[in-house]
């Protein structure tokens, strides 16, 4: 799916095939705005900051409220006057809709002082 969204939009993607060197280059890249997007896949849920980052969209969410938190604190680093958005796409009707509904109710979700708001288009 990375490589495929990586194709379509013309952005770089990183995934566990990109060496660590290339990774870093595209993160710096990204953090002096000379790239406007990232495609990635799981390479960025521990010790990354990506400050200049602002929305993540989620595609296949894992059900794990751990990663996800990690996932949210890619994008909610702290700089002046900056607010972020994370959008997780499920589908409808299918188990990814109670496992996105529960691990917002979770209580490390909760501890971890996000707003959980959830909202379903069908």
């Amino acid at each position: 799916m990375v490589y495929r969204i990586s194709e379509k939009f013309l952005i770089p993607a990183l995934t566990h095939h990109t060496g660590i060197k290339e990774r870093r280059e595209w993160l710096e890249a990204f953090n002096r705005a000379d790239v406007l997007a990232l495609a990635t896949s799981k390479v960025l849920n521990e010790g990354v900051n990506i400050p200049e980052a602002s929305i993540a969209l989620i595609l296949s969410g894992s059900g794990s409220t751990r990663e996800h938190i990690q996932r949210l604190g890619r994008i909610l680093r702290p700089k002046p006057g900056k607010e972020a958005i994370l959008y997780e796409v499920i589908a409808s009707e299918t188990t990814e809709e109670n496992i996105s509904e529960r691990r917002g109710r979770s209580r490390q979700f909760q501890e971890a002082g996000y707003d959980s708001l959830y909202r379903f288009m069908r």
